[in-house]
């Protein structure tokens, strides 16, 4: 399961990163790991076409990934100041308020 969620964030920054040709068609195997993103990341697919989907997870991962960012920073911030007990604070908040088990993954390996 790990490494289909690997090649469902790398796609998912490709697509954001617009390195997939214009106007190519999304292959079943990309569908499905938009798909597999969107329960990841607690977005809703119901009634929603798999372009406008790509853009709802898109956006998802991009505020997460931001939000991952400024976790660990705080995480090691306070780590350095000599309050583990305050980074461990940092860590259980994010884990306990983000939907993704990637997201929650990288914060819980810290």
């Amino acid at each position: 399961m790990r490494s289909q969620m690997k090649l469902a964030y790398r796609l998912i920054s490709e697509f954001r990163q617009g390195l997939l040709p214009a106007g190519s068609t999304v292959t079943d195997d990309q569908s499905r790991l938009i798909r597999l993103l969107s329960e990841d990341l607690a977005v809703n697919s119901d009634r929603v076409d798999l372009e406008q989907l790509i853009q709802l997870v898109s956006k998802a991962d991009s505020y997460w990934n931001k939000r991952t960012m400024a976790a660990i920073d705080r995480f090691y911030a306070f780590r350095e100041a000599g309050d583990p007990a305050e980074a461990e604070k940092e860590r259980q908040a994010f884990i306990g308020e983000c939907p993704s088990v990637w997201y929650c993954g990288i914060l819980s390996s810290l």
